[in-house]
């Protein structure tokens, strides 16, 4: 055989033993993503709710810290409704954020301003005290916590810039964002002076706020998204009520859980009771969006915490839970 017909033949012998061990290797090595990231958050509200309270409060930040969160997150109502507001407790309460580890988000409550009218024999201004509240706990876009983390919060918007305390966040391919919805019918009261004006304004801008979460949740591709607020909100769906504050709140976040047609979750406080209800209704005599859970933390003396687990490889998403701490009084069962 002559060289030149000896070097064409081992060159189609190499050609063809290379093709053969590509068709026997897995690709898996060459093009399998990453995995999920996997992590879990803590929430909590309504407490500690007095001084009687401070230090099972303190215990279960303690315990928080054991477990190691991603972040945690209050839902508002540090203070019963009939305890005056004093600037000390602001940061009191600030100083306990920041005694936890990891990121510390904050929505106010109605007790922190709205209802503070109600003590003192009214010499308390609720514009005067949300002024203060924004000062102590949003002067900047991060969290509180000993490891803060960056926010996006709704003052870029110039439309809506005064509203700081409405932040967002991402972690894992999840979207997650605080609303300033608070009890007392999200201060729609027309009995107190100036109260309505700041619902209507606030109301606004709370609705433009879920909007750009779930869009940023859109261009993400995330795989699901979390809000949280103090206000239990769906009692007045079972109610025929004139005047609901929470009826915009209510139809933004339906419209667009709906559209989004992923796991949606809504953590809050205000009822006191822990509370886990997947497939929410949000009109009366409409069916429950399969899409959407609602978790209510514990509260005023059950001093406990919800803990979540976050896995967006999941079709669920999120799965919830108690978490309790073995030196606090067990919770009370609510009777219905």
């Amino acid at each position: 055989m002559l060289p030149a017909m000896r070097r064409i033949l081992s060159v189609i012998a190499l050609i063809v033993g290379t093709a053969a061990s590509m068709r026997g290797a897995s690709p898996v090595a060459a093009t399998a993503a990453p995995p999920a990231e996997r992590f879990s958050f803590v929430a909590l509200g309504c407490m500690p709710y007095g001084r009687e309270n401070f230090a099972a409060y303190e215990r279960l930040l303690a315990e928080i810290n054991r477990r190691a969160p991603a972040f945690t997150v209050h839902c508002g109502d540090t203070k019963t409704g009939s305890e005056p507001p004093t600037e000390a407790f602001l940061v009191q309460v600030r100083t306990w954020f920041d005694s936890l580890d990891s990121p510390v988000v904050y929505t106010p409550g109605d007790n922190e301003w709205t209802d503070v009218h109600r003590t003192n024999n009214g010499r308390h201004d609720p514009l005067v005290w949300l002024g203060k509240v924004r000062t102590t706990y949003f002067a900047e876009e991060r969290s509180m916590g000993r490891k803060p983390m960056p926010l996006v919060t709704q003052r870029r918007d110039p439309a809506f810039a005064k509203f700081v305390e409405n932040a967002r966040w991402s972690r894992g391919g999840v979207v997650f964002a605080t609303v300033h919805v608070v009890g007392s019918n999200n201060n729609n009261q027309p009995g107190v002076p100036g109260a309505v004006e700041e619902f209507r304004e606030r109301d606004a801008a709370n609705a433009a706020w879920v909007r750009a979460a779930f869009a940023e949740a859109r261009a993400a591709g995330a795989a699901g998204v979390a809000l949280f607020f103090q206000a239990e909100p769906f009692a007045s769906v079972n109610r025929k009520t004139e005047g609901s504050g929470f009826t915009r709140f209510l139809a933004t976040v339906e419209a667009e859980a709906r559209a989004f047609a992923k796991p949606v979750l809504l953590v809050h406080a205000d009822a006191h009771r822990y509370r886990l209800e997947r497939g929410m209704r949000f009109q009366r005599d409409a069916e429950p969006l399969a899409n959407v859970t609602r978790l209510e933390t514990f509260g005023a003396g059950d001093i406990h915490a919800v803990q979540v687990v976050v896995d967006p490889a999941s079709p669920q998403v999120f799965l919830a839970g108690p978490l309790l701490v073995p030196d606090n009084a067990l919770p009370v069962l609510p009777r219905k």
